[in-house]
């Protein structure tokens, strides 16, 4: 792909059809000159070696010196390099929220789709910063730490979802306690977190980890997911078919709403701004204009794609036109005339074979890689394939083609193709640095194939040969961190597999003296009934013989049943209230 550094310069050439006409136009008027003073038999006569050809020969190379001088300081760009640029910004955390009611769909699809799509705007309008992000339910974790590798980033917070964190509620404490902890403290940055939650906090000291924000002068910026109507919470077999609804253990459905007081709370105490997210809203465009006031601090050094300069071919060519100009003399014939010329064509010839050394072969190369470079960026990654794979056809050496290929087959989710690719294009690279880069790749490539202790091998690798590139350090430690959230979601996976035995132990344990204790209760339940019925007959039998003796009022009997019937009913109530305490009611989204 051809750029120009100064393509201000490039305006100049428009200067060149006007002195192509005053060329021209003196050219005419001296013919007309010669005409009105001389005829053109006697001119054959008096100049016959004169020639018109080869003058304006001389004018045209005059014409296109200037042209390619002037291509010259615009500087032609071409191909790619590795140069340093200073980058500012500041560090941001997004604390995400991945609990189970996140899935509700009362905002389009749901929630924490609703929540990624805002964070990866968020990530493509970012420059010079660096950004982590942090998943949190009833735990919280790093999902990748602070890199200005957005590219990366994206990837990793398409991974997310309500699984990320095994530990069920919503701990928005934990996920400010963790961010706070993981901020960087090599260089006095601003620092910022952005909460991404529907508020329903279940447990921990919000406010008490807001306080440590505010000492820390980290500003905390708030983002309600859902609506304040609520909805229910989907639940999905394996194949991801819905088929229920959450419900609590009394069998109703689970409705969650959006707690905007707890995030407002959150963002007034710490010098932040909470926003509510809307279906179609643009909360994040809003929340990203109050990061972009933030003083930003110069932190370091990143390796970007540049252009090699190409001033010597067009000023290599402008000489040699002027040198044959020179050399070009306006008579005809002559053995020193042709003498000159075989001598200017030599030169010029030399020079292209040197200068521009097989200039069709490299230009189909370039075309073909700066095609594919097209479609890259269109994400068309497809034809890039294809157009990289003609480039390498005609040159199977070049290590951009090559390089650009890996690419094109990474972004295809190609992962082994990818790295036989990168593994090739590496290894050919003379410049460390261009190693690095190769290396770099394959170790995002072993990355997302899951193989994360290779990848951090790959990056130790290329941190070897540059030791400066802030974004391999960056993958590096997030490989790690990975790795260990790994390792400690795997010790937790099997600490929760032998508490949950131990707990269904208890439970069946607990259920079979709860079967146990109401019958028990129900056979007391009976012989006391049985027990009082006796005595009612007993007490009704002695009412109606002492009525017969000694005429017993009829009144008096009746409020002797009433009594017995009130007892009964209090046993009754008694043992309901007993039931009722077994029940056991715990929030768990």
């Amino acid at each position: 792909m051809l750029e120009f550094q100064h393509p201000e310069y490039l305006w100049y050439l428009l200067a060149l059809p006007a002195l192509a006409g005053v060329f021209l136009v003196v050219n005419l008027r001296r013919a007309r000159l010669l005409r009105r003073f001389i005829d053109r038999d006697v001119q054959e006569q008096l100049v016959p070696h004169a020639s018109n050809a080869k003058r304006t020969m001389r004018q045209v190379m005059i014409l296109a010196a200037l042209g390619l001088l002037i291509i010259t300081f615009a500087n032609p760009q071409v191909g790619t390099r590795l140069e340093e640029v200073k980058r500012e910004g500041i560090d941001l955390f997004v604390a995400l929220d991945v609990s189970l009611s996140m899935r509700a769909e009362d905002v389009r699809p749901n929630r924490l789709e609703k929540a990624k799509r805002d964070v990866s705007v968020l990530l493509k309008k970012l420059s010079g910063d660096r950004v982590g992000l942090i998943v949190f339910a009833g735990d919280a974790f790093v999902q990748f730490p602070l890199t200005a590798d957005y590219s990366a980033a994206d990837l990793f917070l398409s991974a997310v979802d309500v699984e990320s964190v095994p530990t069920p509620g919503t701990m928005i404490a934990s996920a400010l306690d963790k961010a706070l902890a993981s901020f960087s403290t090599d260089l006095p940055t601003q620092k910022a977190i952005i909460v991404v939650s529907d508020g329903e906090n279940t447990e921990g000291d919000v406010f008490g980890a807001v306080e440590r924000a505010q000492k820390a002068r980290v500003k905390v910026f708030t983002i309600g997911m859902g609506t304040l109507e609520g909805g229910p919470i989907p639940v999905y077999d394996g194949r991801g078919n819905r088929i229920d609804y959450k419900r609590d253990r009394g069998g109703t459905i689970v409705l969650t709403r959006l707690d905007e007081s707890v995030l407002q709370q959150i963002a007034s105490v710490s010098g932040g701004t909470y926003r509510r997210a809307a279906s179609g809203g643009n909360e994040i465009n809003e929340i990203y204009n109050e990061l972009a006031a933030l003083e930003k601090t110069e932190f370091g050094v990143k390796q970007i794609t540049g252009y090699e300069s190409q001033y010597q071919y067009p000023l290599g060519l402008a000489i040699l036109l002027l040198l044959f100009e020179f050399l070009l003399t306006e008579r005809r014939g002559g053995l020193l005339t042709r003498l000159r010329q075989l001598i200017a064509s030599a030169i010029v010839l030399i020079g292209l074979a040197v200068l521009l050394p097989h200039p069709a072969f490299s230009q189909t190369v370039r075309s073909q890689i700066a095609a594919g470079n097209r479609f890259y960026a269109e994400e068309k990654y497809g034809d890039a394939e294809a157009s990289y794979k003609k480039a390498q056809e005609k040159d199977p050496a070049s290590r951009e083609a090559q390089f650009n290929l890996g690419d094109t087959f990474y972004k295809q989710e190609r992962y082994e193709e990818a790295l036989r690719a990168f593994s090739q294009a590496g290894p050919t690279a003379k410049d460390p640095t261009d190693q690095s880069a190769a290396l770099h790749n394959i170790g995002n490539t072993l990355l997302k194939a899951g193989k994360i202790p290779e990848s951090i091998e790959a990056y130790k690798q290329a941190l070897k040969l540059n030791p400066s590139d802030d974004d391999t350090r960056y993958n590096y430690q997030y490989a790690r961190e990975l790795l260990k959230q790994q390792q400690k979601n795997h010790q937790k996976q099997d600490q929760n597999k032998d508490q949950k035995q131990d707990q269904q132990e208890n439970e069946k344990q607990q259920d079979r003296q709860e079967n146990q204790q109401p019958k028990d209760e129900q056979q007391q339940e009976r012989q006391q009934q049985s027990r009082q019925e006796e005595e009612r007959k007993a007490r009704e039998e002695q009412a109606k013989a002492a009525q017969k003796k000694n005429q017993l009022p009829k009144e008096q009997a009746e409020q002797i049943l009433e009594a017995l019937r009130n007892n009964e009913k209090e046993i009754q109530k008694q043992l309901r209230k007993r039931e009722a305490a077994r029940v056991k009611v715990e929030k768990d989204w």
